[in-house]
Parts: structure tokens; sequence; C-alpha cells
């Protein structure tokens, strides 16, 4: 493109004078003393799903000619030159062609055409046919328009070149799903051995009526440190003295080239245990499953509930996969990608205008499928954080049998139990057909668990879990002898309304008595309004009859951007309302919204009026909050942010989101003058370029001279696609568009863009015949750099104009193509030198001319 363009931008009023002169004063353009009668010159070629193209034409005198071999090379149909003319096949080889002058004939699928001499014009370079003949035989029909001097082609046939543009495609599409990227180049993945990075705070203080105040005061410390990510965390309260198990600290190293181990963390680690634990453990874990996720087979139905219309992000591994909004009632509902290999699960939560819940929740997912013939381990040991110091360990392992079975074992250990410290155990996932799902776990002393699963193609889903305790356990802190559950849920789909529905039984068998719940849950829009209808039922067989009592949960959109809010809970055991609530709410301030709300719960005989105010700046997220009731009254603001140190240019960036554990990127592009790929220090910065996928938050600095992206997944292969359009000049080319970067947290990845400043060479080629010269087409420039390596062939213009965009600065040499002028029996001029020289705005040498002449 920046070549077409070059060529439009010297060679536009030359081109215009052509068109004036041949439409009104038919002037030959082109003198051919040896081929007299037509002139040639170039025009527009325009192709469905392709695009336009410049292609040379002959003119004689209302007709077109079009050259056989430029269209069918640019077409991508098979074509060979013959001393006759040209043979080859269209799109397949039964479909063979020749094209032979000397007989006058045109020979297409066994069908011979007839050929006179108007309609061909042959030439030591080309071979030219009147441009119906293309349609009429071959079923590609163009059209020349003399007004816009421009040739249109129209064909039903799937021509070779549109073909591969279509597959390529696909195959993009395909790469893309299955991860697989071919970048231009990849940074190479660095973890130092220590780097000031990210710093997470929060604020929040509570007034209360009845109550002592509270000041609660957060921070969290992001670093790199001995090669691996650290992350610290500080809560502190006045209210609650300071306890270890309420802070945060874990150092974790992932490299996923390792063989041996692919993970290693030490401090706080998610140990997946079943036994009961109640405060976190401090210890190390070492697992050789890989940090990123491996091919999805299948998925997993994860619901909950959160605040009301709350945003929840469902992170598998570590990497954000979906996301969704809670409905009127605050439930939400994910299809969970299941994956190869060990899949931890997290969930956080986001308010409708800013709000940031800190909690997140580990969710283990029960099916545990590892890839055909691959052992997979986990190894965690260390102290629990509770009075009596217990020590607890556990070792897993999982093989795949197939990629539809996996088997596994291990044992997990915790001292003090009395039903016995070391606990074995054993498990299996199978994958019966795409939506059958089993999976089962025995472990010695404590329980046997089963969990079936099936989806049918309409997205109807019934779980199936059952689960048998060993009755002397202490392993597990409750008393529970079994746990039946059945689950049913399907989607419901209507002209005004689509919903989620759900229906679960779960009955729960202790040793003197039993409970029976049940939940009926729809949930979706009806008429465009979010609803939420819940009815729960409670049985125990000690009370002789069931309580019911059924919740609805709406959100009314009303003008001027108010949001209304009401919810009931009414008890048909009692046969009375048990709570009320109304909320009203409205956007302010672009980045902030008001809430006034009032509640009235019946069975505390409790009144409560809320009035609320949050707003997110750029820095932090704060909110102020009072509620008044006749029981308590309560005040309570907060802030939090997050600060992080771009440590390559000293620069300090404030967000409202929290920064520990994620990536940031700050790209610089700059131009190399010396092509060597690195930036030296005469070297400028570049502004104004632009990326086109950006998965993380996108800011510039002050000039645009710096992109810096932060909120990034970590430990993920980022691939970054520049825009090459997005600068300023035309001689400026980035050399790598796709750059693939494997993301570190707690720190910016500095990213340097060579853009290369190309030179421009330019030129005219005459033919020489006795007194007469005159400009020649389809002649091959050779440049050839000072090794007298081919660098560019260009083809002439009609008129003998030739331009090339895209020589970096040095050396180089010009000369007439030996093997054409053989070819042709000319003889062409000497071999011009030039140089390119280093310039901001890129060189031009324009002064080259040639002359050839005949033998």
């Amino acid at each position: 493109m920046q070549t077409l363009f070059c060529s439009f931008s010297v060679g536009f009023y030359k081109k215009l004078l052509s068109v004036i002169i041949f439409a009104f004063i038919s002037v030959p353009i082109i003198a051919q003393e040896d081929y007299p009668g037509y002139d040639e010159l170039s025009v527009e070629m325009i192709v469905p799903n392709l695009g336009t193209i410049e292609i040379p034409i002959a003119i004689k005198g209302q007709d077109a000619f079009i050259p056989v071999k430029e269209l069918f090379d640019y077409l991508k149909i098979k074509n060979e030159e013959t001393e006759d003319g040209i043979k080859g096949f269209v799109i397949h080889p039964d479909s063979s062609y020749s094209i032979n002058v000397s007989r006058n004939n045109i020979i297409y699928k066994d069908r011979e055409f007839t050929l006179n001499e108007g309609q061909y014009i042959k030439t030591p370079l080309n071979l030219y046919l009147k441009s119906n003949l293309f349609g009429e035989i071959f079923g590609l029909d163009t059209e020349f328009s003399f007004r816009s001097l421009s040739v249109t082609m129209k064909t039903e046939k799937e021509l070779p070149v549109i073909k591969q543009m279509r597959l390529k495609k696909l195959r993009k599409n395909l790469n893309r799903v299955k991860g697989i990227v071919k970048p231009d180049t990849t940074i190479g993945r660095k973890y130092p051995f220590f780097k000031a990075g990210t710093l997470d705070w929060g604020v929040v203080t509570t007034q209360q009526s009845e109550f002592e105040n509270d000041n609660r005061l957060t921070f969290g410390l992001g670093t790199m440190f001995l090669g691996g990510e650290t992350n610290l965390m500080l809560n502190y309260s006045t209210r609650v003295p300071f306890d270890s198990r309420n802070q945060f600290y874990q150092w974790r190293y992932v490299n996923n080239e390792s063989k041996l181990f692919k993970q290693v963390t030490a401090g706080r680690i998610f140990t997946r245990a079943t036994s009961s634990l109640f405060a976190p453990v401090s210890g190390v874990q070492v697992t050789n499953s890989p940090f990123q996720n491996r091919r999805s087979f299948g998925t997993y139905t994860l619901n909950d509930y959160t605040n009301p219309r709350w945003t929840v992000e469902l992170y598998v591994n570590n990497i954000l996969v979906e996301f969704t909004e809670a409905d009127a009632s605050g439930f939400y509902t994910f299809n969970v990608p299941l994956m190869y290999g060990n899949t931890a699960v997290r969930l956080k939560f986001y308010g409708p205008y800013g709000q940031e819940r800190v909690e997140e929740r580990i969710i283990n997912i029960p099916y545990n499928f590892v890839p055909k013939n691959e052992l997979e381990y986990t190894l965690s040991a260390g102290i629990v954080e509770n009075e009596d110091l217990n020590r607890f360990s556990r070792i897993n392992f999982n093989y795949g049998l197939s990629n539809a079975i996996t088997i596994g074992g291990g044992a997990e250990y915790l001292s003090g139990l009395s039903s016995g410290e070391v606990m074995p155990f054993v498990n299996s996932s199978i994958r019966f057909a795409s939506n059958f799902l089993f999976t089962g776990e025995y472990m010695h002393g404590v329980k046997g668990e089963g969990l079936l699963s099936y989806r049918t193609p309409g997205n109807l889903q019934v779980d199936l879990n059952y689960i048998k305790y060993h009755e002397d356990q202490t392993a597990i802190n409750f008393n529970y002898l079994e746990e039946r559950k059945i689950s049913f849920s399907a989607p419901i789909r209507a002209k005004n309304f689509s919903m989620f529905s759900r229906f679960s039984v779960n009955q729960i068998i202790m040793p003197t008595t039993q409970f029976t719940t049940a939940q009926l849950l729809l949930s979706g829009a009806i008429m465009g309004i979010s609803t939420n209808l819940t009815t729960y039922g409670i049985y125990n067989d000690r009370v002789k009859e069931p309580t019911i009592y059924t919740s609805i949960s709406q959100n009314y959109r009303l003008p001027h951007n108010f949001l209304f809010s009401p919810q009931v809970q009414y008890d048909f055991s009692r046969n009375q309302f048990n709570n009320i609530i109304a909320e009203l709410e409205r956007p302010v301030f672009k980045q902030g919204f008001i809430n006034i709300a009032y509640e009235h719960n019946l069975l505390r005989n409790a009144n409560i009026f809320e009035f609320g105010l949050r707003y997110a700046f750029n820095f932090a997220q704060t909110s102020m909050t009072s509620r008044l009731g006749n029981r308590n009254n309560s005040f309570v603001q907060s802030a939090r942010g997050s600060l992080i140190l771009d440590d390559n240019t000293g620069y300090v960036m404030a967000n409202n989101r929290t920064a520990m554990s994620r990536a940031a990127v700050s790209i610089m592009p700059f131009l190399d003058f010396n092509t060597n790929g690195k930036r030296d220090p005469m070297e400028p910065l570049v502004s104004g370029m632009e990326i086109k996928n950006t998965s993380g938050k996108l800011t510039y600095n002050e000039d645009e001279t710096i992109l810096r992206i932060t909120e990034l997944q970590p430990y993920i292969d980022l691939l970054l696609e520049i825009n090459p359009n997005s600068l300023d000049n035309i001689a400026w080319k980035v050399k790598n568009e796709k750059i693939k970067v494997h993301t570190i947290p707690n720190q910016f990845q500095e990213i340097e863009v060579p853009v290369e400043v190309l030179g421009e060479v330019a030129g005219m080629v005459y033919l020489k015949k006795g007194n007469s010269i005159n400009g020649q087409g389809r002649i091959i420039v050779n440049i050839l750099n000072k090794s007298g390596k081919l660098v560019k062939e260009i083809l002439t213009e009609a008129d003998g104009y030739f331009t090339y965009l895209g020589l970096k600065p040095g050396a180089y040499t010009a000369e007439i193509d030996p093997n054409q002028m053989k070819k042709l029996g000319y003889t062409a001029g000497k071999a011009i030198e030039f140089e390119i020289r280093v310039d901001k705005y890129g060189d031009i040498v324009d002064t080259l001319e040639f002359i050839i002449t005949t033998d």
C-alpha cells in the first residue's frame, strides 16, 4: 500500500495529463513503432472480494486489451509461456487451456475458439487479449470504463486467489481458537532478581451508634524477588487485634517450559484439602501442572449469589475467561470450561459503579482430567495457622489413561486427628461422551463420593451427587452420614422472556435427624425487566410442617437514567411478608452514582433508610454510605486504589483498580536509523502509534510516544498487533507488526518497537530506436545492495516510469535485468550507483534514467 500510494503521489499529474491527451486529443501516449495502432497505459482493475490493483492495458480504437500473464498471475491461475503463446489451466487441471497466436486459436476444455488479428496484440514482452474474450471463453467478465480509466471484473468462479485468502482466514481463525499464534518476534521471558512494582491500598472507616467504631487499613505490595512473584498483603483494624492469620504473603515461581516442576509456591498455599481447615496454611507447594490452560473439552455449570447487578469475573488458573452480571437478586451463573490438568477457579466481584470486593472465592472443580499418557503431581506441605499449629501435607498424582479417562491417587496428612492422621485416597474422572461426565473419589476412613453429570444438546443439565461419610471420621468438621443431591437446570426461552431455571433437592442424613431442602429458581428478563423468582423449601423430620418462602426481585429502568429495584420475600408457612426492600439509584458526574433505599424487616421489626454516594476517580474508588434505623445508625467511608512503578521511564501511575499480581507493559516505538533493532541514544521516540487489540487498559503519555497497557493477566503469551497505518509518515515502517510477550506480574515490561525509516528510488527507462526515444513499460529494474545481493525487482509502468519505497539507508546499485535483455535481444545502459541517506522523513532518489537499445 505504501508503494502504491507513493506511485500515485509522484505520478498523479503525469497520469492525469495522459488521460486528458487520450480523451480529447487522441494523441498516442507512447509511440509503438514496431506495433502501431494502439496505446499502452496503466489503469486500476477492481476485482470483487479482492480489491484494486494497477495493471497495464493496451487501447486500440475503442477496445481494451488485457495482458494474459499479468492478469492470470494476479488471480493465481496456472500459466506458462510458450513460443507461440500461453498454456495452463483454470482452477482444476481438467480445465486446461492453450492460447496459440501462430495458429490463431484458443483451446479451453477441449473447445476451440478462433482468433482473428483484431482480437489480440503480441509484443516481445506480453500477449494481450481483447477484454471481452476473458468473459466469453474463461467466464471472467471484464468491463472497461474510459471515463474512470478502470477495469471491473465479475465472475462466479471461486478463483484460486480468493480460495487462498478464504483458507488463510479460516486457518488464522482456527489457530486463534487453538491458541496458536505466529508472531513476527518474541520478547524473551526475563524474571529479575528484584524489581519494585505495585502498591495496592484501601481505607474503610465505620462509625456506629450502638457498636464500636472501626478503622481498617489495607496495604498490598507486589514485587519480583529471587526471580519469582512476591506478594505481601497487610490488613489492620482498630477493632480486631493484629493476627498473622489475617495477613497474606506468597512467593511464586512459574516456568511452563520446565519438565520437572512448572510451579513452586512458598508462603500461603492453596491446598485443595479434603479436611476441614479453618485457618490458612503456610508452607511450600510444588507441581508440574502447567500454569496456562490446556485445551477445553467441556463445561461445568457454576452458580451462586452476590450483590444485585454486580459484575462477576471468572478466572480459570488465574486467566480471565468470562464475566457476567448478577441479576436483580444477585444470582449469577457460569459455564466453566473444563481444562486438562489442575483447574483452579476464582471469582472476583465488582459493583455497577466501580465498587470492588476484595474477597476472592476459590472453587474446586470436581473433574480433573490429564492428557493421555501424561502424569501430573502436586505436593503441598505446611503448617495450619490455628491454635494447635497442626502440620498438614498432601500429595496427589493423576495419570491420563486416555483423553477421556484419568485415574489418580495420593494421601493427605493432618496432625491431631483421632480418626487417623494419614488419609490415602484414590479418584477417577471419566468422560463417557461429550456431554456425559463422572467423577468419583474414595478417601480411606473419611468418605466416598460420586458425581454424575449429563447435558443434552438443548443445554438441559442433570447432576446427581452422592457422598457417604465414615461414622467415626474427624477430618471433616460435621457429623453428616450421607449427602444426596439432584439438580435440574435448563434455559427457558419464549418471545417475550428468556430465563435460566434450576430445580434442586438436597438431603442431609445425620445420626439422629435428617434435613431436606429444595429450591426452584427462575432468573432472566421478562419484557426487558431483569427478574429473579426463587422459592425455598426446608423440611426437618422433627418438625411437622415444612418452611416454604419465596423471594422476588426486579430492576426497572426509568426515564432520566433512574433504576428502581424492588424486592419482597413472602413466607407461606406464616402467611406473611418477611422483608420488603425498595431502592432507587441514578448515575451522577459520569463516573459515580447516588442511591436511596428503604428496608422493612418484619421478622426483626427493623426499619432502615440508606443514602449512598460513590465516585470513581482515575486514581481511587471512593464511597460514602449512611444507614439510619431504629436499632442502629452507621456511617461508612471508603477509598481504594493502587500505584504502579514504571522504572523503565521513572513514571508512577495511579489507578483505581487493584494492580498487585497483575502484569503491565510499556511500548516504546522509536526511529531505528541504523536498523539494528535496538534504541540508541540519538534515535527519537515516535508518537501516535496504535495497537489493534488490547486486552487490558491502554493509556498514553503526554506526547503519545509511550503506550502503557495495565491490568493484564500474568504468565500468558500476549500477542500485540501494531497498526502500521497509524504512523504519520509513509516512509516509516514497523518491522515487527505482531509481537508476542510473556507477561510477568508486578512490573512494567519494556517493549521497544523499532520503526525503520525507508528510502524511495524512482526513475525512467527509455527505449531508443533510431532517432526516436520513448518510455518503455514492462522492463525489470534490479536493485542490488553493496554486497551485490538482489534487494528488489521493479517492473516499469507503461510509460517507462518505475518507483519503489522500502530501501534501508545504505549504498545500492540499479541495473536493467540482464536476463530479460538477453531474451528480448536488447542492450541496456550501464548500472547506476546511488545512496539512500539517513533522514527522519526518508530519503528520495528519483533521478535514475536508463536507455535501452535494440541490437
